[in-house]
């Protein structure tokens, strides 16, 4: 089997099927697709079973025992069950062209890559309309037009990433199964930004990175997705508050285990500031709308119950240090 295709599914109904029929007209036929589905409410199980038959036993679909509010979980037990030479993470929401899982087998094979670099794509809204879809480079500044690996200095790789040179999302990158396997690479059990510590993990842990111009994958920008959801302010700002927390611990145990951080521990707390200030920016509402005393109250109950420990500490001081140039902003 040359590659597998991961596939995490919550309430995916709209659109799992557009997805799947765009996964069966693909040009390389070598594939398996393995839908994980975190206990879905609506029709999307019954969606995949109607899909068994036309993939010809390439499918498999697992459920999970209990709903785990995020695509990190999924995608690690998908993980579990892989047969393919290659692994490939696909959004249940999107779709990909007829030519991708070709094109990105061909390429890492041509090349030896660890992990196959998309910094090219299609950008639709919910609904796909022709007129609304929009060719883009996912990192512009960093765009290339053939392939060209990324350099072995782990000192570039990082600084790179530092100036948002790798999209966090997991479907632009093609991985080399026995690469993650060897390095242990999962997805960290949280709700959301699980994928910032993954991709960290893999830029510096891949020997190979072949970053590539073709746009293969089609991601539909969707309101409905968690991130976008309305909350109240209370409620907004302690959903960012707990990724922010686990993020930051997480970072720091992988880069505590590492001579190179160990050696640069102004590198290490330039990966831990960027993390915390994307967390910062999507506070700003809240921010915005609570007074201080209960922001602070809201932090300390948060990272109270979370048991936080160093690294989280240095979180919750950066946080203290951002509101307090805020004010003297104000």
């Amino acid at each position: 089997m040359k590659v597998s295709v991961i596939i995490p599914v919550y309430n995916a109904e709209k659109y799992l099927a557009v997805c799947l029929e765009s996964l069966l007209i693909q040009t390389l036929t070598d594939f398996e697709v393995i839908i994980v589905d975190d206990c879905s409410t609506d029709s999307s199980v019954a969606i995949a079973e109607s899909y068994l038959e036309k993939f010809d036993g390439r499918l498999k679909i697992i459920t999970l025992e209990a709903n785990t509010g995020s695509g990190a979980v999924p995608r690690n037990v998908g993980l579990e069950y892989v047969c393919g030479e290659y692994v490939y993470f696909v959004d249940a929401d999107d779709l990909m062209i007829d030519v991708a899982l070709e094109e990105l087998f061909n390429l890492a094979e041509e090349y030896r890559a660890d992990v196959v670099y998309m910094d090219s794509g299609f950008l639709c809204g919910a609904e796909l309309v022709p007129k609304s879809i929009v060719q883009i480079k996912w990192d512009p500044d960093f765009a290339v037009d053939e392939p060209t690996f990324e350099p072995d200095d782990l000192n570039e790789r990082v600084k790179k990433f530092l100036k948002n040179g790798f999209v966090w999302s997991p479907w632009t990158k093609f991985l080399r199964r026995d690469f993650l396997i060897d390095n242990n690479i999962k997805f960290p059990k949280m709700r959301i930004s699980e994928d910032a510590s993954w991709t960290f993990e893999i830029i510096y842990l891949a020997k190979k990175i072949l970053r590539v111009p073709n746009p293969l994958y089609v991601w539909r920008s969707n309101e409905d997705s968690m991130t976008r959801n309305a909350r109240p302010p209370e409620q907004d700002l302690i959903f960012w508050i707990n990724p922010l927390m686990s993020g930051m611990d997480i970072l720091m145990k992988f880069m505590s285990g590492l001579d190179f951080f160990k050696q640069n521990p102004a590198i290490c707390f330039q990966v831990l500031d960027l993390f915390a200030n994307i967390h910062f920016k999507n506070m700003s509402r809240a921010f915005n709308v609570l007074e201080p005393d209960k922001i602070y109250k809201l932090f300390l109950r948060e990272f109270s119950k979370a048991c936080s420990t160093q690294p989280a500490l240095i979180s919750y001081l950066l946080i203290m240090n951002n509101l307090y140039r805020n004010e003297l902003s104000k």
